[in-house]
């Protein structure tokens, strides 16, 4: 089972705050063809979270499957899905094999543990398989 979330990223390219989906761990099936390991930044001073918890250094992002080349080629951050990817996202795990649990991901959205660092569970996946 993969945890997909969502969180806050500062592109340091366009100097703007953006949110994007990542992952938990390297995937089975296709899906792993769409994640890329990256640096996070820092995300300021002014966060929303205290000194007790570290930010995180790097982690594994969804990269977008609509990328034409991400603008123009500078920002090497303009690849990163975005939470307005997410019926495209959805779908393509629909046609590949994976399933979202939904009872998993109701569970924890609605409990009282959350994650770190500002990040929201977008739905728990399975690999089940070629379709």
């Amino acid at each position: 089972m993969y945890t997909l979330t969502t969180e806050p990223f500062y592109d340091t390219y366009t100097q703007c705050y953006k949110n994007i989906i990542t992952i938990n761990a390297f995937p089975q099936g296709p899906l792993r063809l769409m994640v890329g390991r990256i640096q996070f930044n820092k995300l300021g001073p002014n966060r929303a979270y205290s000194n007790c918890v570290a930010d995180r250094k790097c982690g594994l992002v969804i990269i977008s499957r609509g990328n034409c080349g991400g603008g123009n080629g500078n920002d090497k951050y303009s690849h990163l899905m975005t939470p307005d990817e997410i019926p495209e996202l959805f779908a393509f795990l629909t046609e590949t094999g994976y399933s979202i649990d939904t009872s998993v991901t109701n569970m924890m959205s609605m409990g009282e543990v959350k994650l770190n660092n500002n990040r929201k569970i977008l739905c728990f996946i399975t690999y089940n398989g070629k379709k």
